[in-house]
């Protein structure tokens, strides 16, 4: 479907809403030590910001492997975003999977520390191109 430029800037809005609201679950999630839902909402935060950037660019993702496909080659391999922001959403659309679907893996507090601070930096970063 093919969306005219206010609709286009309408869901990019909706999009970067979601990741902002998603981002404010996660910490809610840390503060009670819910590590898995944690993990969960700070990738889908990190995801709905990429969704809303490829969106932008009338690039169209229909699964989590294209969004990482096309965020690395239109935004990380461009020299757009820097290659440790692409690296860490591969890693965390890995943690995520881990956590939601492996009855083995408990994500760790230690874990969640190292994703915070590089979800804002990631989002951050979305945002700023968004103004482009």
């Amino acid at each position: 479907m093919k969306l005219t430029d206010e609709e286009r800037q309408i869901v990019v809005g909706l999009q970067m809403e979601k990741a902002h609201r998603f981002l404010e679950q996660a910490e809610e999630m840390c503060k009670q030590q819910y590590w898995d839902i944690a993990s969960n909402r700070y990738y889908y935060a990190c995801y709905h910001a990429v969704q809303a950037l490829l969106i932008k660019n009338e690039l169209v993702a229909h699964t989590h492997d294209g969004l990482l496909t096309l965020f690395g080659l239109h935004f990380v391999k461009a020299g757009k975003v820097e290659p440790k922001l692409g690296a860490f959403l591969s890693r965390m659309e890995q943690l995520r999977e881990k956590g939601d679907y492996n009855c083995y893996y408990a994500i760790t507090e230690e874990e969640i520390k190292t994703i915070t601070e590089p979800t804002k930096e990631l989002i951050q970063k979305v945002e700023e191109l968004l103004k482009e």
